[in-house]
């Protein structure tokens, strides 16, 4: 029987970049229904889907454009990218890429969006000039990279490579790894904390969040999780990680490096990110749902049904 990549991945622990918070109260999550060949744009007010725009190839990975008008979405069996007008609600167009394109991000002012192929040693660099994008170039980075994340200044890109256990940091307009890092067993997504001089990967097999000095170029201490941490998201001090296998988010403090709590939510989180309101939105791959949780009271706030397999693997929030 066919082993989707999808499921390879969650069987194997892939997890992308999550954001940290958006600037601003969310309106929308744009959430990659995988298992539903769909991306789906929820009104987290109304609390309800609102709009399905069919996506084939299983689409997973997600990126937005800096006005938040395109989303980028990673098309696993499809072998490529899918581009989404998400306020028209359709398919601009699709990008044909070979390998196991799954982790994205877009560099935040705009023109190039990185896609990670976890089954090689490469990220693959795409340009946008007139609106249209188009494959420009690889850069070489660890084994397996999954999660990818860009400086507010697009110069520098952090790659959690799967298989190597480690950190690539890439000189963005160079295109070439200048540092790797070592981390926990099995990164796989990667936030950036760029106000503090910091990152943080999940590390699913070794049940832990490294903490990266980003200024040293080094791993400065671990923190504990649930079993098969994936993607982290920050907010209000604190860190929030999703814990696939146990059904919950782990919550530690960003100046201690200490575990706060473990919030229960669905059924294998996934996806997570935070906007500028506290709230903390978590896709829930296994019961097809999204929790919304509040940051400081660490309470579910409230559950939203999604369509089939949603995984939001980036940034996801409008």
């Amino acid at each position: 029987m066919k082993l989707r990549l999808g499921q390879a991945a969650r069987a194997a622990g892939l997890v992308l970049i999550a954001s940290a918070a958006h600037a601003e109260p969310a309106r929308e999550a744009v959430v990659t229904a995988q298992l539903g060949g769909a991306v789906e744009i929820v009104d987290l007010a109304a609390g309800t889907v609102v709009r399905r725009i069919p996506v084939d190839g299983a689409p997973a990975g997600i990126a937005l454009s800096s006005d938040r008008k395109r989303a980028y979405v990673t098309r696993p069996e499809g072998h490529g990218l899918a581009v989404i007008d998400l306020d028209a609600g359709r398919v601009l167009s699709e990008v044909p890429l070979p390998g196991g394109p799954l982790g994205i991000a877009a560099d935040p002012r705009g023109g190039r969006v990185y896609v990670a192929d976890w089954y090689g040693h490469r990220l693959f660099v795409l340009s946008e000039c007139d609106g249209t994008l188009t494959p420009d170039g690889e850069i070489v980075v660890g084994a397996s990279p999954s999660g990818i994340a860009v400086s507010p200044d697009g110069a520098t890109l952090y790659v959690a490579n799967r298989e190597a256990d480690t950190v690539s940091v890439v000189d963005a307009e160079a295109r070439r790894e200048t540092k790797v890092i070592p981390v926990g067993q099995h990164p796989f997504g990667i936030t950036l904390d760029a106000p503090a001089g910091r990152a943080y990967t999940a590390n699913v097999t070794s049940d832990d969040v490294s903490v990266i000095d980003l200024a040293a170029g080094r791993e400065i201490g671990r923190i504990p999780t649930g079993r098969r941490p994936y993607v982290i998201a920050l907010s209000g001090g604190r860190g929030f990680v999703t814990d696939q296998y146990a059904g919950s988010i782990t919550a530690f403090d960003l100046a201690t490096l200490k575990p706060i709590d473990d919030i229960d939510v669905g059924d294998h989180p996934e996806g997570i990110a935070a906007d500028g309101a506290g709230r903390i939105y978590v896709a829930n791959w296994g019961d097809n749902t999204l929790s919304v949780l509040d940051a400081q009271t660490l309470k579910v706030l409230k559950t939203i049904p999604t369509g089939n397999g949603p995984r939001s693997f980036g940034t996801f929030l409008r």
